[in-house]
C-alpha cells in the first residue's frame, strides 16, 4: 500500500551531466553513490535506528513491566488466555505476538526486545516517507535521522513492551491518513478511485494501533482535526468508525479491569507539562525539537494534520484524566514521531550542511540520556541487581518471603526466578501455587502463615521488596509482619534502585 518513490530525478546537481565532458570514473562512482544515497533515503534512518537502538540492547536488566512480558510469555496458551480474562487483556495482542517470537528466538533479554527493536527501525522508515510526502526526499532522511537519535527511541525500542508498536502504527495510520486526504474528492468511479483502498488500510492501521495500546486511538482526535482542515471529515468517521469496531471486545474487556491503572492520579498540570520529557525521554531534545517545529507553524493541511497528531492526544488524555485513572505521560508516547517531522520541514529552509549538524547535535544533546539508558538499572529498576545479592549470599536452607498485593507485586517473585540460579534459590515458604496459575497474576500463599513458616523452619530469612525502604518488613502485610517481627532480627539490608534486599536471621 505505501510505495517507495522513484527519486532519481531530486539529486540536482550532484548527479546531472555536466556541460564539460565525460565524467571521471571517480566521478561517475560519486554520483552513483549519490543516486542511492537519495533513491535509499528511507533505509538509511532505519539502519541507524538499528545501530543506535541496538547498542547495549541486553544491558539493562528487565524491570517490572518487562518482567511482566517475560512471566506471560513462558506460560502455555491456555494459562495466558485464562490470565488475560482477568488481568492485562488490553496488553494480550502485544503478548500474543511476543509468545509466538519467543517460541522461535528464546527468552533472552535481546530475545524479547529485538520485536521492539525493529518496530523502532520500520517506524523511521515510514517517518522517512512520511517526510517525504510532505517536503522532499531531503526532508524525510532528516526526519528519520533526528528521530533514530531520539532518545525515547532507543529506551523503548530496548524495552520488551508493546509501545515501540504503538508508536509504529500511529505513523502508519497517520500517513495513510494524509495519502488519503491528498486525494481529491471523489475522483472519477468505482472503489478504487474512491480512496477505499486506502481508507481500510487506514482502518485496519487503527485497528493494530488499538490492540497494542488501546488508550492510542485518542490519536483519532488529531486526525479528526486534520480531517476537518481537509474538509473529509464525514467519509474519515466511515473509516475510522471501521477502525474502532473490532477494538470493542477489547475496550469492554480493559474497561472491566480498569482498576489495574486505578494507581495513576487524576491528572494534574505538572502531569501535562512533563509530557516533552517523558515521550523524548530527554527534556533538552524535546526543547530544540519542538522548538524547530514552532518555526513552521502554518494553516498548511498537511502541517495542521502534524501539530494535531503532537498536541491534541496530550490535551484530551489530559482533561480525560480529570476524572477518570487514565493520564499517564508514557501512553502518549505515539505522539512523539510528529515532532521530528515539523522539525525537519523547518530545518528544510537552511542549508543542507547546517541541517545535517542539526541532526548531530540532537544525537549529542542526547548523549547523557542514551548512556544513562543502558546501564544496568537503566529501565527503572534493578532486578538483576537484587537477585545477583540472593545468590552470592545464599546458604543452603534459606527461605525468602514476599509481599502480596504490592504495586507491581509480580516483580520480587519473578527477579528470584528470572536471575537467581535455580540452585540459589531459597524456598518460597508461604507459596501455595506459582503466579500466573489458575488466571491469577500473583501466586496463592498459605491461609495459615505460621503453620507455613513452622513446617519449614529457617533459620535465615530473604525478604524482597519493591521500593527503596529502610525497613523490609514494615507494610508487608499486618499478619505476616506479627509473625516475623517476634521470631527474626536483620542481619543485612541492601538498597538497589527500585528495590530492596534484606536478610533476617532467627532470634
Amino acid at each position: 500500500m505505501i510505495a517507495f518513490p522513484n527519486v532519481y530525478g531530486m539529486t540536482g546537481s550532484a548527479v546531472a551531466e555536466t556541460a564539460a565532458g565525460p565524467a571521471s570514473g571517480s566521478q561517475q562512482l560519486s554520483r552513483r553513490a549519490a543516486r542511492w544515497v537519495v533513491r535509499l533515503y528511507w533505509l538509511w534512518p532505519m539502519l541507524l535506528t538499528l545501530a543506535v537502538g541496538g547498542y547495549g540492547l541486553g544491558a539493562p536488566s528487565l524491570w517490572a513491566d518487562e518482567l511482566a512480558t517475560w512471566g506471560a510469555v513462558r506460560i502455555a496458551w491456555r494459562p495466558l488466555y485464562q490470565l488475560l480474562h482477568n488481568v492485562d487483556a488490553v496488553v494480550g495482542p502485544y503478548f500474543v505476538v511476543e509468545k509466538a517470537w519467543v517460541a522461535i528466538a528464546g527468552d533472552s533479554t535481546v530475545a524479547l526486545r529485538v520485536p521492539s527493536l525493529l518496530a523502532m527501525a520500520a517506524t523511521a522508515g515510514l517517518l522517512a516517507l512520511l517526510g517525504h510526502r510532505l517536503g522532499g526526499w531531503w526532508v524525510g532522511l532528516v526526519a528519520g535521522g533526528l528521530f533514530a537519535f531520539v532518545p525515547a527511541v532507543s529506551r523503548y525500542g530496548q524495552e520488551a513492551r508493546p509501545y515501540a508498536f504503538s508508536i509504529f502504527f500511529a505513523v502508519l495510520a497517520t500517513l495513510l491518513l494524509l495519502r488519503w486526504l491528498d486525494r481529491p474528492a471523489g475522483d472519477g468511479p468505482g472503489w478504487r478511485s474512491a480512496g477505499w483502498g486506502l481508507g481500510l488500510a487506514y482502518a485496519a492501521a487503527i485497528v493494530a494501533l488499538g490492540a497494542f495500546q488501546l488508550l492510542a486511538v485518542v490519536l483519532l482526535a488529531g486526525h479528526a482535526v486534520a480531517a476537518l482542515r481537509y474538509r473529509r471529515t464525514l467519509r474519515w468517521a466511515v473509516f475510522a468508525g471501521l477502525g474502532l469496531l473490532p477494538l470493542l471486545p477489547l475496550a469492554w474487556l480493559g474497561y472491566r479491569q480498569r482498576g489495574q491503572i486505578s494507581w495513576i492520579d487524576k491528572s494534574a498540570f505538572r502531569g501535562l507539562l512533563a509530557v516533552p520529557d517523558t515521550i523524548f525521554a530527554a527534556g533538552i531534545v524535546a526543547g530544540v525539537l519542538i522548538g524547530l517545529s514552532i518555526l513552521v507553524i502554518s494553516g498548511r493541511p498537511s502541517t495542521v494534520a502534524l501539530f494535531a497528531w503532537g498536541v491534541v492526544p496530550p490535551v484530551l488524555l489530559f482533561l480525560a484524566g480529570k476524572v477518570a485513572h487514565v493520564f499517564y505521560p508514557r501512553y502518549l508516547l505515539y505522539t512523539m514521531p510528529a515532532w521530528p517531522v515539523l522539525a525537519a520541514l523547518a530545518l528544510a529552509r537552511t542549508a543542507r550542511w547546517r541541517a545535517g549538524v542539526a541532526v548531530l547535535l540532537v544525537g549529542l544533546l542526547g548523549y547523557p540520556t542514551q548512556y544513562s539508558i543502558r546501564t544496568a538499572d537503566g529501565h527503572n529498576d534493578a532486578p538483576r541487581a537484587a537477585a545477583q545479592i540472593i545468590a552470592q549470599h545464599e546458604r543452603t536452607g534459606d527461605a525468602i518471603a514476599y509481599k502480596l498485593g504490592e504495586s507491581a507485586a509480580w516483580e520480587a517473585r519473578d527477579a528470584v526466578a528470572r536471575y537467581v540460579p535455580a540452585d540459589k534459590r531459597p524456598a518460597d515458604i508461604f507459596a501455595v501455587t506459582p503466579q500466573r496459575t489458575d488466571g491469577k497474576l500473583a501466586a496463592t500463599e498459605c491461609a495459615d502463615l505460621r503453620a507455613c513458616l513452622d513446617r519449614a523452619n529457617p533459620q535465615r530469612l530473604w525478604v524482597l521488596r519493591r521500593f527503596t525502604l529502610t525497613d523490609a518488613l514494615d507494610n508487608i502485610g499486618q499478619a505476616k509482619e506479627d509473625l516475623l517481627r517476634p521470631r527474626y532480627h536483620l542481619e543485612s539490608l541492601w538498597q538497589v534502585k527500585g528495590l530492596t534486599v534484606a536478610l533476617y536471621l532467627r532470634n
